[in-house]
């Protein structure tokens, strides 16, 4: 058996069919490199613990954590330190690669460059998903049809950078990575709730190592969320940006409304021009307001949390 050159992590949490769906997929890759699989699972009902035993594939690792264990940073850093490969590509059990091409192209950058200590996919939404959702993902960072390196040749223009622009700078997305282990030695994921790769990212890059974003390797992934989730994630998303950025998109509550206010019509007029089904059209528009002041005001509490030191560090389950 050839040495293995990339380890696959894969947390797992009631993944359902979409996670048999990434496996499969995974499974399927045409490329010379040997890989393995390794999943660990927190606490799974819903038979995805039977399901990835069911896969035949040998290069397949299960391990199982309570839980209250499962942490963003550290459950990551547990995987990595468990693989065999000189590569780790990290994902999220539901982004689906998008063909069989997906694994050679995540890890060409790093066969290229040895600076290069992470490479992330891009990500196409779900047919089915909510249109803002596919026009926010579409015009994201990791929507992109044009591969980007991120290195810092200059110190003094870097530190020089607005919050924002270092921010995007600096983006990484664990929805599906991959990192080069050496690297990761030297610098782990931090514990942490949410935005490991993120912090990840900027302390390579920080370090002279490269960040490269690459539209060659693509995974389908979406998600239609209950809005009290997406309150949560907002709010614990937007306090970590303003601890690693300083960035605070609304600072007041006059601002507040008003970004509400142009979200909500600036939304409506996108669901109405982009949604065919008329049924959901109307709820889209009905649903927006709600949504478009939940979201506003979860940045703006998100980053009163950072900067107050209270509120959203008891938010759990995003």
């Amino acid at each position: 058996m050839k040495d293995i050159r990339v380890s696959i992590l894969i947390p797992s949490f009631n993944g359902g069919e979409l996670f048999r769906e990434c496996l499969e997929a995974v499974f399927s890759q045409d490329t010379d490199m040997s890989f393995e699989v390794i999943v660990i699972d927190s606490g799974s009902t819903d038979g995805t613990v039977e399901r990835i035993k069911g896969f035949s594939p040998p290069l397949l690792r299960l391990y199982e954590i309570d839980p209250g264990e499962f942490n963003h940073g550290e459950t990551r850093n547990k995987g990595i330190g468990l693989a065999k490969g000189e590569f780790v590509i990290l994902m999220t059990q539901d982004a689906v690669p998008l063909n069989r091409h997906w694994l050679s192209a995540m890890i060409s950058p790093f066969l290229t460059d040895p600076l290069v200590a992470g490479v992330y996919a891009r990500q196409y939404p779900r047919a089915e998903a909510h249109p803002l959702t596919k026009r926010d993902l579409n015009g994201w960072l990791t929507g992109r049809d044009k591969r980007h390196v991120s290195a810092i040749s200059e110190r003094e223009a870097y530190d020089k950078m607005r919050p924002m622009e270092k921010y995007f700078f600096c983006n990484f997305d664990d929805v599906c990575s991959a990192v080069r282990v050496s690297v990761w030695e030297k610098i782990p994921y931090v514990r942490t709730d949410f935005a490991e790769d993120l912090e990840w990212s900027k302390k390579v890059l920080e370090k002279g190592f490269k960040i490269v974003y690459e539209p060659a390797a693509a995974v389908t992934h979406s998600h239609s969320r209950p809005l009290g989730y997406e309150y949560k994630r907002t709010r614990l998303c937007h306090r970590r940006l303003n601890e690693i950025f300083g960035i605070r998109t609304i600072s007041t509550r006059t601002q507040l409304v008003r970004y509400a206010f142009n979200s909500t019509i600036r939304d409506a007029a996108y669901i109405w021009s982009n949604e065919p089904v008329f049924y959901k059209k109307i709820f889209l528009i009905l649903r927006t307001p709600f949504a478009s002041l939940l979201n506003v005001y979860a940045q703006y509490s998100g980053a009163l949390d950072a900067i107050t030191g209270r509120g959203s560090n008891n938010i759990r389950g995003v």
